[in-house]
């Protein structure tokens, strides 16, 4: 990502998205009641009214929006942006109007908001410094069965299933070996695929079996230029659990440094373990989270991006300051994403919570 413009004063920064992590840093910056300028395609009539020969084109202009909703959809790699048309050309557009921008890796746009938080102005100052966040590909796989994952910032996504019927006719090794071949042929195809979409630094396999073993030897052997190291990992079952094994391991921070999502894994199990033994160091909910705060004993302050995402701009300006007088106690700051298991069940407990430092005695 890329800050072309910074003007505070005026609450206005311009973006240049270049990556898909990009993307999710923008679907956590742009909240309803923002107003958004950018390049977009709109559907317009042309021709003469009167005339039953009008025709409705798609033509290119800038449009200025106020904000209603925002939805990231990661199956089409792009940000929705939807709102009220404040300014556009005016033989265009009727002002007033509706809708959508979709952003893509590539654009360009203007925020302009009435209050930047802080914790949203270090998320895109993070955002912009020039590391590479590769994404990991973690490949859980069992006997005719593999589920294909990416692990970036923006969480866990699913992105391909293969299924095969395999021969187990009793003594029959050779009709056994010809199908698990072809399933291992398929699954090659779709981490193939993956690769090229993909900025890829790590391949993990993962299963409960040796199928994952024998699956390396023949990845390995398949002549993929530029193959990702490859890691094996032993893991209970395969899909989301076998992913989230992985993910709590640590296996992927190993290789891959500061990993996003693995971080806020192992954070919420450690809160829900301090939960769990009810031993004073585990907090949730916004009273006495903000209680932590106050006594200075919050050492992890875990907020989801949903929780900043849809509250008020009341409730954004309380996290604000929960964010500032954490910092100014040494704390760490979390923002949570609620895209894969782990910020999930943080935002069931209210979509705050706080590691801390030491018990709070009333």
């Amino acid at each position: 990502m890329k800050i072309l413009k910074r003007i505070l004063k005026e609450g206005t920064i311009v973006l240049k998205i270049e990556t898909l992590d990009d993307l999710w840093h923008l679907y956590n910056t742009v909240g309803s009641g923002d107003v958004v300028i950018s390049r977009t395609v709109r559907r317009v009539r042309v021709g003469d009214e009167e005339s039953r020969k009008q025709d409705s084109v798609r033509k290119p202009m800038t449009l200025k929006l106020r904000v209603e909703d925002v939805a990231f959809h990661t199956f089409t790699n792009r940000v929705r942006i939807k709102g009220q048309i404040l300014e556009g050309p005016s033989d265009l557009v009727s002002i007033g109007s509706y809708h959508t921008i979709n952003i893509e890796t590539g654009d360009t746009l203007t925020i302009v908001k009435g209050h930047w938080p802080k914790y949203i102005l270090d998320r895109l100052e993070e955002a912009t410094k020039d590391r590479l966040h590769s994404v990991c590909l973690i490949v859980t796989i069992e006997d005719g069965d593999a589920e294909i994952f990416l692990a970036a910032d923006y969480g866990l996504k699913e992105v391909v299933r293969v299924r095969a019927n395999l021969s187990r006719k009793r003594g029959d090794q050779k009709a056994y070996d010809s199908t698990m071949h072809d399933f291992f042929v398929d699954v090659t195809l779709a981490v193939r695929s993956q690769l090229e979409q993909s900025q890829i630094g790590l391949v993990v396999l993962a299963g409960p079996g040796f199928v994952k073993d024998h699956f390396k030897d023949y990845l390995g052997k398949a002549g993929i230029k530029n193959l990702p190291p490859m890691v094996i990992e032993g893991t209970n079952s395969i899909g989301i659990p076998g992913a989230k094994e992985v993910l709590f391991r640590g296996v992927i921070g190993e290789v891959i440094d500061e990993l996003k999502v693995e971080t806020e894994t192992k954070l919420v199990e450690k809160l829900v373990e301090h939960i769990s033994k009810d031993n004073g160091l585990g907090s949730y909910g916004d009273e006495q989270v903000a209680k932590a705060v106050q006594y200075g004993a919050v050492q992890d302050l875990l907020i989801t991006d949903k929780k900043l995402r849809e509250g008020s701009d009341e409730v954004r300006r309380e996290m604000d300051d929960l964010i500032r007088n954490t910092e100014k106690t040494k704390g760490a700051i979390h923002i949570v994403s609620t895209d894969h298991p782990a910020g999930n069940q943080l935002h069931r407990l209210g979509g705050i919570a706080a590691i801390l430092r030491f018990r709070i005695v009333e």
